[in-house]
């Protein structure tokens, strides 16, 4: 055990600010060495999920600052942040008008810039949901 530090410190937002840091440290880390599967640049991680290199920094940066925000403090702003904009990616990316045709048999990059899968929305939407309810009720519940 550290000194300083006990388990009554480790709350849910904290926790689920160091999983999701975790989580998406090593997806950015894994997606750079996943092979590419065709000319597009799309790789397909796990066979399900769609990434690229700007998903990978993505990811990366999102878990670094989870990772930073479970040991500084800042937990709740990250759950309550990362829940609406993994939410909204979720969402948003569903609607296929917001996807550019960029050549060949691809599908085309959401706002122009990364390929998302089903799989994808589907995962941002329920960890985005997961995040929020935490950030926010578990929050106001302490109180």
């Amino acid at each position: 055990m550290m000194i300083g530090t006990t388990r009554a410190n480790w709350t849910a937002n904290r926790t689920l600010a160091l999983i999701l840091g975790i989580v998406f440290t090593i997806l950015g880390i894994v997606g750079f060495i996943t092979p590419t599967e065709n000319s597009t640049g799309v790789q397909a991680l796990f066979g399900i999920f769609d990434v690229d290199t700007f998903q990978n920094v993505f990811h990366l940066i999102t878990g670094l600052i989870g990772i930073a925000a479970a040991f500084t403090g800042y937990s709740v702003t990250f759950n309550r942040i990362f829940g609406v904009i993994y939410t909204l990616l979720g969402l948003l990316g569903l609607i296929p008008a917001l996807y550019m045709p960029t050549y060949g048999n691809d599908n085309g990059r959401f706002l122009s810039l990364t390929h998302l899968s089903i799989g994808d929305h589907i995962l941002n939407i329920v960890l985005g949901l997961v995040a929020l309810a935490i950030g926010f009720y578990l929050e106001r519940r302490s109180r």
